[in-house]
């Protein structure tokens, strides 16, 4: 058993350089590649995530242009001799996040040009009360002598996409921010650095469009780690904590089974494979649910993305919401239910302008990558091919589409289903698993079932399966073919091969055609830990016949093979 860290150094909701370092937290070191982009002279744009550690790079910016190197001392930045201004700055911060905007009771522009009095009266300079706060800010920064002043803006998009449903509040904000940003360019010569972060890129609403030498390093493979944790920084970093993890979950299920290996992998499958970088040089892990796993391992392994509100930002709801309701009677909606897939794009499809704001055109796979929901899984010339990272990811997704084709919460399913589904599981018996779907699929709206297919019955249950917490995953290939469906536990491997027919008399036929297919292509033979279990599953999709409410949708039978 090994000797219990100290979990009060994991920081967790310590975003402060400072104070990480002054309280001992594990600051896991990006010094050198911070020293990078703080070289620069011009504005620095980085998109990446909610809680992805965007703001902690902020804070380490800010840190090294107040004080310099003081608190730095064994870091990257320090032993490398890495940073060689000798100077201080004044630095101007102002987070827009959505914890902290608005101000209750202030308009934007208030609330706006309350932050600039409070980061200008940080350095002695009160504002013109008289002045609107565009005219504040002008007449505040050219009292600075040149390269006097540094600006860091964190999460500047998040006032756009908290009303993307109200176009008055949007363009209001809009213009207000594109004046604000106009105006760092008429006084770009007072600014020694200037860095932004953001989800999205809204380039063609003219919030950046002052900046003709902005150096956006979202997707530069040089700066491909600068948030999240590498493999190799999470093994060096954290080795106690997840020897720790092992032995609490050991204890917890009295076994011996859980290893600092078996944590890793588990750590693999839920919270890592994000890519931002157009090479595909680098694969990080969500930092927050890593930090939430190691200082509370009992809990196992949760959606803990899912539970900040971080995975469920505004403009992804919204725009995913509109592109289902557009699309829900087209074959096409069949593509979104895949937690699995595959898409292949341009790197600059994932960062493209948004041209009309009311007209909703912007392409929803870059909406979903810009989010966390997609990243990049491989890449070659600038083409990439981009898909769902992890099971933490798949669960939040799934979420977001049965919300809308159920109309209800994933709360309220998981509190429905949960149970009963792993007791059916657990005890391998089919027809309750079998009654269990059924409730689920008559949850349904008739129109989101009109054009379903075979594949689109199988993802629409995989998506079920991910969402009460187990990992299902499709189309698995073997020497022989390809399984419908994998779903896997602990001690089993169950393995389904669906068949769809409109006609209740075929049921049975149907019934022989999965079980011969699970058979002549060997899926039994699958090499796993667990114990397989091959199963035959028929859905029968009637045709909506003159008087009857509703088409019947349902899985008629599923037997072991």
């Amino acid at each position: 058993m090994s000797r219990n860290p100290d979990l009060n150094r994991l920081p967790l909701s310590v975003t402060s350089f400072a104070q990480m370092i002054a309280q001992d937290k594990i600051y896991v070191d990006k010094t050198d590649l911070a020293g990078e982009i703080a070289g620069s002279n011009g504005p620095v744009f980085l998109s990446r995530p909610r809680r992805f550690g965007k703001s902690t790079l902020v804070n380490t910016f800010h840190e090294l242009f107040a004080h310099g190197l003081g608190s730095f001392k064994g870091l990257k930045i320090d032993k490398q001799q890495l940073w060689h201004d000798p100077k201080t700055y004044k630095v101007l911060r102002f987070d827009f996040s959505p914890a902290k905007d608005p101000i209750e009771g202030k308009t934007f522009a208030q609330a706006l040009r309350y932050r600039v009095y409070k980061a200008f009266k940080e350095h002695g300079f009160t504002l013109n009360p008289e002045l609107d706060v565009v005219e504040a800010f002008e007449d505040a920064a050219g009292s600075f002598a040149d390269q006097e002043l540094v600006l860091l803006v964190d999460e500047y998009d998040a006032p756009l996409t908290q009303v993307m449903n109200d176009p008055i509040e949007f363009e209001r904000r809009r213009k207000i921010l594109s004046a604000f940003f106009l105006t760092l360019k008429t006084n770009i010569e007072k600014f020694r650095f200037i860095f932004i972060t953001g989800v999205t890129r809204f380039s063609e609403v003219s919030i950046f469009s002052a900046f003709n030498n902005l150096d956006d390093i979202s997707s530069n493979p040089l700066y491909g780690a600068i948030t999240g944790y590498t493999q190799q920084e999470l093994e060096h970093c954290f080795k106690d904590y997840l020897d720790y993890a092992a032995d609490v979950l050991n204890r917890k299920y009295q076994t011996a089974k859980y290893d600092r290996e078996l944590i890793l992998k588990k750590l693999q499958e839920h919270y890592d494979g994000y890519s931002f970088d157009e090479d595909h040089q680098y694969e990080v892990y969500n930092p927050w649910s890593i930090l939430k796993f190691l200082k509370y391992p009992g809990r196992e392994f949760k959606s803990y993305w899912l539970e900040t509100g971080g995975a469920a930002p505004a403009l992804l709801v919204n725009f995913l919401d509109n592109y289902i309701e557009r699309r829900l009677n087209e074959t096409n909606v069949q593509a979104f239910l895949n937690l699995d897939f595959r898409r292949t794009a341009d790197i600059d499809e994932l960062s493209p302008v948004l041209t009309d704001i009311q007209k909703q055109d912007y392409p929803l796979m870059a909406i979903m990558y810009q989010a966390g929901y997609l990243t990049i899984k491989e890449a070659c010339c600038g083409i990439v091919k981009i898909g769902i990272p992890n099971l933490e990811v798949k669960q939040a997704y799934a979420g977001i589409i049965l919300h809308k084709l159920t109309q209800k919460p994933r709360t309220a399913l998981r509190a429905v289903y949960l149970l009963s589904i792993r007791q059916a599981l657990a005890q391998k018996d089919y027809q309750q698993l079998r009654q269990i779907i059924n409730r689920y699929l008559n949850e349904f709206t008739p129109e989101a079932f009109l054009s379903f297919n075979e594949a689109a019955f199988r993802d629409v249950i995989k998506a079920f399966l991910v969402l009460m917490d187990f990992d299902a995953y499709s189309e698995y290939s073997t020497a022989s073919g390809r399984c419908d469906l994998c779903l896997s536990t602990d001690d089993t491997l169950f393995v389904f091969e669906f068949k769809v027919t409109d006609d209740p008399a075929k049921a049975e036929v149907k019934l022989k055609e999965a079980a011969d297919q699970i058979k002549s292509r060997k899926y039994c033979l699958r090499l796993a830990i667990q114990k397989v279990v091959p199963l035959a599953a028929v859905i029968v999709k009637e045709r909506a016949k003159q008087g009857k409410a509703a088409p019947v949708r349902e899985l008629a039978l599923l037997e072991p093979v």
